[in-house]
């Protein structure tokens, strides 16, 4: 618990230069608390006079940018905690949450704090489209990475503010030992222009508070901490305050960046190797050997077919096919009658198969086959006599 400025309060609308921040015993955990200016993680305003009733407002999340929000000055020597080795971030900020919300605030229960990161980098990806779907994957990434940290690229000169610097990324070449390498060996550049633009926009949300009053269950929070006052808006969920996937809501942050540079309106072409899949057909040739085989055969059979029956022209003739002859000359009168009468056994149809027709020249037509019984049929037993019904 300490006597302290109250500067992350949501009730303060400023500006700064008329309303100074409110001060006030404030309990939790701080960051640089021995330091000449401590800032509170997470903690809430107590009650010194009442101390049984419901504590006042209550600090869940803080975001805390890496450099002086008014300066532009880096903080810890170079702007960074953990990533110190990283040339030219876009963003490298702390975020600050409570663990599970106002009561374990009050439970004196120490926050979560991470270290998030944005950089320029290159990206090798390898893209695919399969069934109508468009896939990418990447397969490596190229940071700007030094061992000894560069001069600060901010300069600010009274209220003006201006990045000093130009990044140039060139990874390195492609080999077949190392995979993990990009494809191209190039040089990408982004200028200082748009690297200020860029990294100014961060500057709405880093500082920022989100802050709960009187244990309501409803949390507000504070942006756009500028010397007009700040904005406030209530939020039905905060995708910073634990216990939400933080490294997840940043890792899509970078994805919607890296998705909007690509989709520049320009539409200027970038040139470079472009990739895609070639199918390669493997042929076994013993496995045509069957139907290769069959055609052959087929053929030779329907070449000694017409070779026969050109060579008996005068023998087969229009007669081969034709069915001319039944329907000029027809069965002998005889043959029809034994055909279709009645005394025979079985029907018409069925006789009509044993029976073998033959057509001579200058003979007429030849009958053969068992299409008769030589027995006389025998009476059934049982039968009435003629004329009886």
């Amino acid at each position: 618990m300490d006597n302290a400025t109250i500067d992350w309060s949501v009730s303060w609308q400023g500006p700064l230069s008329d309303v100074p921040y409110p001060t006030g015993t404030v309990c939790g955990h701080w960051l640089n608390a021995t330091s000449d200016a401590p800032l509170l993680l997470s903690g809430y305003v107590a009650d010194v006079q009442n101390g049984s009733s419901p504590p006042h407002e209550t600090l869940l999340v803080r975001t805390i940018p890496l450099s002086d929000f008014n300066t532009k000055d880096p903080y810890y020597g170079v702007g960074s905690v953990n990533f110190k080795h990283i040339r030219n971030p876009i963003l490298d900020a702390l975020i600050a949450s409570a663990v599970g919300g106002s009561d374990s605030v009050y439970d004196k229960k120490a926050p979560v704090v991470h270290e998030c990161l944005l950089s320029w980098c290159v990206q090798t990806m390898k893209s695919s489209y399969d069934w109508g779907k468009y896939t990418e994957n990447v397969t490596s990434t190229f940071l700007d990475v030094s061992s000894e940290p560069g001069p600060w690229p901010w300069l600010v000169s009274g209220e003006v503010f201006e990045y000093t610097q130009n990044v140039a990324l060139t990874p390195p070449t492609a080999s077949a030992s190392r995979s993990n390498n990009t494809v191209v060996n190039a040089t990408y550049t982004i200028d200082r222009d748009t690297i200020f633009n860029t990294m100014i926009i961060f500057d709405d949300f880093f500082p920022s508070f989100y802050t709960d009053e009187n244990n309501s269950g409803g949390g507000l929070l504070r942006f756009r901490n500028y010397a007009g006052g700040p904005s406030t808006r209530p939020l039905a969920f905060n995708a910073w305050e634990a216990p939400n996937d933080l490294s997840k809501h940043m890792e899509r942050l970078a994805t919607a960046l890296t998705n909007l540079i690509r989709s520049s309106n320009k539409k200027e072409m970038t040139p470079g190797e472009a990739y895609n899949k070639q199918n390669f057909v493997s042929v076994r040739w013993e496995w045509l050997t069957l139907p290769i085989g069959l055609l052959c055969i087929s053929f030779v059979f329907l070449a000694a077919t017409v070779a026969k029956s050109a060579v008996e022209r005068d023998r087969v003739g229009v007669w081969k096919t034709s069915a001319y002859a039944t329907l000029l000359y027809g069965l002998p009168d005889e043959m029809q009658q034994k055909i279709t009468r009645s005394g025979s056994t079985g029907t018409p149809r069925a006789k009509a198969k044993e029976l073998k027709v033959k057509l001579q020249p200058n003979h007429g037509w030849r009958v053969s086959g068992n299409l008769f019984s030589p027995f006389i049929p025998k009476p059934r037993p049982n039968q009435p006599p003629p004329g009886w019904i």
